[in-house]
């Protein structure tokens, strides 16, 4: 978008008339615009529109100016009125930037293409008791921990069925004689049983609520086995809008899969569906067509004929595992092994690939060694060394699925302007980086859900940080703000099972939060260890936002609430409000943060007329700097580059300037 917009600015020039007066102004907002100096263009563009009021150009060369200052309120306001005397280049680019009903057609097609999204309530779909029964712990829930499933699958390709048996191990924490299990509504269930007892039980929309003939006692441990059928929900757009996927290789064989994250693990396969209880382990049987082969999560425990036609694969999850990351692949895939050696331990690789790949995945997965060394010494330990780590050829691009990652990216690999010979798919690096972040530690519920997209797309940063240093990863960070689009909080509505991913900001903004978060803390040793201590202390269980910030605070000793209210709960941005006067050869600045919380503190940095990049720390309490021998300014943001951008000070706020 920077091409664009100097594009813009420099082709829109016009000659405002034969005074040499007018020329002369309209020459210097030029030599300002190539300077980068856009106070100045501010400054020349106010004098022509005080001789010319009517002239569009000249609101829409001042708004790309304040938009390149990182004002983009005052931007838009410019911009509108040079629309409405007219202008009419690059409207695309004024919706997308200015007007909300512009970016709600593009979220609403790409996130909620069968809903309606009433204003009065944010833009989000109108919660339903469907919706409370799926994302609430409600008592139903609370009274009982699940330790252990035992799934039994047969999937039927002819006619895209499944049938099977579910047998759920828990711990009563509340007695109770009633709980509920969710499975879509779209499956028969065949028959619950306790003790070889059947059980009654009442199905309200996707979930079943399950009646015990005696009151269950808090510390008892029980399990209920479920059998049922049906055909599981197709995938729309997977794994984004989630269902089993149907495909066909190259060669005409089978190749299916599931993907089923925000859409729920009930999709397919009877459990507590909800992110805040996962088992400690869990055993995955899968019955196919004898000529195809079922992977799944885990340790693979043996192959077995069942019948002329059939085969059956056991695979054992021996850690925790949250229930969306529970996952097969069926197909004719060959079995690729091989090890890295990480804490002097070595970690199992499994890559299972369709034939016709074979070649190119042994050498395009050689990458994944230097990824895993790298998270490894940054986050922790590999969370998961007896099930090893796996890439399955999957049909559609990725997903994070504990120890079995679906990789569907078509051995790609993404270049870098500043870093030539790197090895580097996206897809392998993201969803890597979620085996610590989603999988290890998981958010508690799906309105937090930047704990597992944030962090993984921020570890795409701090790997292309080991790989190329600093100017890469400052060029790649600038790329996503780019993409950010502020339009819902981070963390919104809890209990509802919430698309945390609509928009996307749980990626790029939450990446971006986590760098702001670094720089605030200003000190790589102490950011690392919170991070990597953080991750090996919460370790296995399901987190809510209030444990990572309460673990800042700790070992910062300083109160970061206010700096993480602000971008999780808050769509708009911090905002700087700053003034300035030139004195001589030197700028006194005035700035303190608007529009958040009395004790939020963050960097920013200027680049000077000289090119001198000084960075500055505001509160909300208004201070002065004296910036010596420069006559102008500007500020690092989206749409600035970030070279020769001071350490621990590019962040991402916007600005106002005051009279």
């Amino acid at each position: 978008m920077k091409i664009t917009l100097i594009a813009a600015f420099l082709l829109f020039w016009p000659v405002l008339s034969n005074s040499q007066t007018y020329e002369d102004i309209w020459n210097e907002g030029i030599v300002c615009f190539n300077e980068k100096n856009y106070h100045g263009v501010i400054q020349k563009m106010d004098q022509v529109i005080d001789f010319l009021p009517q002239y569009a150009h000249a609101y829409y060369n001042k708004g790309i100016a304040k938009l390149n200052l990182g004002d983009t309120e005052g931007a838009c306001s410019d911009i509108s009125k040079a629309v409405e005397l007219g202008f009419d280049k690059n409207k695309k680019f004024y919706e997308y930037l200015c007007q909300a009903g512009y970016k709600l057609k593009l979220l609403k097609d790409q996130f909620y293409p069968h809903d309606e999204l009433p204003e009065e309530n944010g833009y989000r779909p109108v919660y339903t008791r469907k919706d409370t029964l799926r994302g609430a712990l409600r008592p139903e829930r609370t009274c009982f921990d699940v330790f252990y499933y035992d799934l039994s699958l047969r999937i039927i390709p002819k006619g895209k069925k499944i049938s099977g048996q579910n047998s759920i191990w828990f711990e009563v924490t509340e007695p109770a004689k009633r709980i509920q299990i969710d499975l879509f509504d779209n499956f028969h269930v065949d028959q619950i049983t306790w003790k070889n007892t059947p059980l009654t039980y009442k199905r309200e929309c996707n979930a079943l609520f399950i009646e015990f003939p005696e009151k269950l006692n808090t510390g008892e441990k029980h399990s209920i086995s479920i059998s049922y059928s049906g055909k599981p929900q197709k995938a729309e757009n997977p794994p984004w809008h989630g269902g089993f996927v149907w495909k066909r290789d190259i060669r005409r064989n089978l190749w299916a899969g599931v993907a089923c994250e925000h859409l729920g693990a009930s999709s397919w396969w009877p459990n507590k569906d909800h992110l805040s209880d996962k088992p400690d382990s869990m055993k995955i049987s899968l019955e196919v067509p004898a000529k195809y082969k079922a992977i799944a999560n885990g340790t693979f425990e043996g192959v077995a004929a069942t019948g002329k036609k059939l085969k059956k694969y056991v695979w054992n999850v021996n850690y925790p595992i949250n229930n969306y990351n529970v996952t097969f692949y069926l197909g004719k895939f060959e079995h690729i092994t091989d090890t890295v050696l990480l804490d002097n331990n070595k970690l199992v690789l499994n890559f299972h690939v369709l034939p016709h790949n074979l070649e190119k995945a042994q050498k395009h997965f050689q990458q994944t060694k230097d990824i895993l060394k790298f998270y490894n010494s940054v986050f922790g330990s590999y969370p998961f060394m007896n099930d090893g780590f796996a890439l399955v050829e999957s049909p559609y691009e990725g997903m994070e699925h504990q120890t079995a990652i679906a990789y569907g990216h078509g051995y790609k690999n993404a270049e870098f302007d500043s870093c030539e010979g790197l090895d580097y798919d996206y897809i392998i690096v993201h969803e890597a980086a979620h085996e610590w972040w989603g999988n290890a530690v998981n958010a508690a519920d799906m309105a937090d859900i930047w704990i597992h997209e944030g962090f993984a797309t921020y570890a795409e940063l701090l790997y292309l940080e080991h790989r190329c240093g600093k100017k890469t990863y400052y060029d790649e960070l600038n790329k996503k703000v780019q993409m950010i689009f502020n339009f819902w909080p981070m963390s919104e509505n809890y209990n509802v099972n919430e698309n945390g991913f609509a928009g996307n900001d749980v990626y790029n903004k939450g990446a971006m939060m986590l760098h702001c978060l670094r720089s605030n803390i200003s000190n790589d040793s102490l950011f690392f260890e919170i991070i990597r201590n953080f991750n090996l202390e919460y370790r296995y269980r399901a987190i809510a936002n209030n444990d990572f910030i309460n673990y800042v605070n700790k070992k910062t000793g300083d109160n970061y609430f206010p700096f993480f209210n602000k971008y999780l709960y808050d769509k708009e941005l911090p905002v700087l409000s700053y003034s300035f006067t030139n004195k001589y050869d030197s700028i006194i600045l005035r700035y303190k943060w608007t529009g958040v919380e009395q004790g939020f503190r963050m960097p920013f940095c200027i680049k000077t007329n000289d090119k001198r990049a000084i960075r500055l720390v505001a509160t909300t309490g208004e201070q002065e700097a004296v910036i010596e021998n420069a006559s102008w300014f500007n500020f690092y943001n989206e749409w600035q580059s970030t070279d020769g951008v001071a350490d621990h000070s590019y962040t991402y706020f916007r600005t106002r300037m005051e009279d």
